[in-house]
């Protein structure tokens, strides 16, 4: 059929509609297009296309840098020029804060997307799929694998060292069982930490392919192993011969934080595997959003509710009374804890527990924060938000990697008395349909 796109609906797809009314979704397409696309699936409330032609391209569309970019599912946004996907992913948190019946206290408040400082090679770390020992990406909305060979959006130290790791001779040995292939860049040297996940624990032979990759190839600063029900490790590194380590200290990533952030550089590491933000520089970037919002005094109390290795709770700590932290992973609590040591941090208490776990702890032990900092997973942050009403802080900071819970998220704070003060779309991750948001709320304005 010939399709007009109305416009790009979450998941990056372009949204027309056929002859009889019927919604149909089809990728790699832009808003005002015209296109003959072919059907794949029916479902109840819509119907699933491909994109065989686009017969009047929009003045916004390019031919995608990537190679692999029509069959690899990563990058859906590839095909617009940069400012194109800014507008789009806008108008997508515009829509989906108005289903959410918010959009007249809300929009007003928007202000224009914080653009990536890199549109390509931002990526400090890239996690590739391995089947049958081939190296790539999933098909978009598939378990078929796209082999490739680079990414654009990693950083060029990934793609160099991924070429010589995988041309090496022992790759092979451990590309049989490999279900998984991490690559994290250490900014301070682009030295690579390499993570591999494996269908059955490690074994001797793999150990010793790992040394030889670590004293073949000086890029590759160490190599961790994680199977499945298994405790991650051994760790291997040039210096650790084929057994390894138990602890992964010389296989950590140190992100450091220029003084213009807290007042004094920082230095935080992250674990083979932990979570840090892939875009280093719009993490930066974030970071002094959040600090020039909140503004501290001082004498605030903060609660980090989601606090991971520690990337808000210890920026804050500089500026602030004190910072309590919780996270459910243990590894994010241990690795913040020592970034507070390394970091000579000691206004900062850091506790093992869910963010709801977490409310409660500090309700109970008679601790009420000035602020709380919310940065949940995909699933938002329902679980905490009845909790925050007995908490009563003065200001609440929400980030959210999916408008469709943030709109939930913040209608539920808005129950709670809490009323939006400023919002910004923030690009973590330019050529695809995700982004990032923070919003500012307080209690009783507005």
């Amino acid at each position: 059929m010939i399709l007009r796109i109305e416009k790009i609906v979450a998941g990056g797809l372009g949204l027309g509609r056929a002859d009889d009314g019927r919604v149909v979704l089809v990728p790699g397409e832009l808003p005002g297009e015209t296109a003959r696309v072919a059907l794949k699936r029916s479902h109840r409330q819509y119907l699933e296309a491909e994109l065989r032609e686009v017969l009047e391209p929009s003045p916004e569309r390019r031919s995608p840098p990537c190679p692999y970019a029509a069959r690899c599912g990563g990058c859906d946004l590839q095909y617009a020029v940069y400012p194109a996907q800014l507008s789009i992913k806008q108008t997508l948190l515009e829509e989906l804060l108005t289903r959410g019946h918010l959009a007249a206290k809300i929009l007003p408040l928007l202000a224009p997307p914080l653009s990536s400082p890199l549109e390509f090679g931002y990526r400090q770390r890239i996690r590739l799929q391995v089947v049958d020992g081939r190296v790539g990406f999933f098909q978009a909305r598939s378990r078929q694998l796209e082999p490739v060979s680079a990414c654009l959006l990693a950083r060029p130290e990934i793609n160099r060292g991924w070429a010589a790791f995988v041309a090496h001779p022992a790759w092979p040995i451990l590309a049989r069982a490999a279900i998984a292939l991490e690559f994290a860049c250490n900014p301070e040297d682009g030295r690579l930490v390499v993570l591999l996940t494996l269908s059955r624990p490690v074994r001797p032979a793999q150990r010793q392919a790992a040394h030889q990759l670590c004293l073949a190839l000086p890029e590759i600063q160490g190599i961790g192993f994680r199977a499945e029900g298994r405790q991650d490790g051994p760790f291997i590194s040039r210096d650790s011969g084929p057994n390894g380590r138990n602890s992964p200290d010389d296989l950590l990533i140190h992100l450091p934080l220029p003084p213009e952030i807290a007042g004094r550089p920082l230095r935080l590491g992250v674990e083979p595997g932990g979570f840090s933000q892939v875009n280093e520089a719009q993490n930066r970037n974030l970071l002094g959003l959040l600090l020039a919002w909140l503004h501290p005094q001082g004498q605030e109390i903060v609660a980090d509710l989601y606090c991971g290795m520690g990337n808000f709770s210890l920026p804050l700590a500089l500026r602030v009374r004190e910072v309590y932290g919780v996270d459910i992973q243990a590894a994010a609590i241990r690795r913040a804890r020592e970034n507070a040591a390394a970091n000579r941090i000691d206004n900062c208490r850091f506790q093992r527990l869910g963010a709801a776990a977490g409310a409660e702890e500090l309700l109970g032990s008679g601790v009420r924060p000035d602020i709380v900092l919310l940065d949940p997973p995909r699933g938002g942050c329902r679980e905490v938000l009845a909790a925050l009403g007995r908490l009563v802080p003065e200001r609440i900071v929400l980030i959210s990697c999916d408008p469709a819970t943030l709109a939930r998220d913040l209608a539920g704070l808005e129950e709670h008395g809490y009323r939006c003060q400023a919002m910004q779309l923030v690009d973590m991750f330019p050529q695809t349909h995700h982004l990032e948001t923070i919003a500012l709320l307080r209690k009783g304005c507005g």
